[in-house]
């Protein structure tokens, strides 16, 4: 008698989580024109729902370069700007409106962790998982290779906030994905 083997376990695609402040929308105002950015005017509900106005900058190069991540994993928001993201950035950007995001409440970096990564986490499960933020706690980048050494990789990709998302950026992630 011969013995069949197991059906093969489908395999999720990873997940790249895209932040949207001081990585796709700079904190270097002084410079924001030279580097390439284009200012939207932004009028609506913040992140707390109170009405905000102000000037939101954007990198024309930023909506090729990412849809480029979604041939080797699924992008998701992962802002403040939460559903915003979807319905205000993406299309400045000519990105899909289909890109889901995750709930971020709760901000910054506390007691060494960044505080929307356990959401994200628990999101994500044991898919593997690239994150584009320019804000990371000390202890996230242990937690990250301990999701790694457990069989979850994870890459926490640090954005110079004052820059914006480079093309270094998509590209190291892009090398990320294709070893997964």
């Amino acid at each position: 008698m011969t013995s069949t083997p197991p059906p093969a376990r489908p395999t999720l695609a990873p997940i790249v989580a895209v932040d949207v402040d001081g990585v796709l929308n700079p904190d270097n105002l002084t410079h924001a024109t030279t580097l390439g950015y284009q200012p939207h005017r932004y009028d609506g509900p913040g992140p707390d729902g109170r009405h905000v106005t102000g000037t939101v900058w954007l990198h024309p190069d930023h909506g090729p370069w990412l849809p480029e991540l979604a041939d080797h994993a699924q992008p998701v928001w992962c802002t403040t700007w939460n559903q915003l993201a979807t319905e205000w950035i993406a299309p400045r950007l000519r990105l899909p409106s289909t890109w889901q995001h995750i709930p971020v409440h709760a901000v910054g970096v506390r007691f060494g962790h960044q505080s929307k990564l356990s959401t994200l986490y628990a999101w994500a499960a044991r898919r593997p998982l690239a994150i584009l933020d320019d804000e990371f706690g000390g202890k996230d980048f242990f937690t990250a290779d301990q999701r790694t050494a457990d069989g979850t990789p994870t890459l926490l990709r640090p954005v110079n906030p004052y820059l914006g998302l480079s093309r270094a950026d998509i590209d190291a992630v892009l090398t990320r994905l294709r070893q997964v």
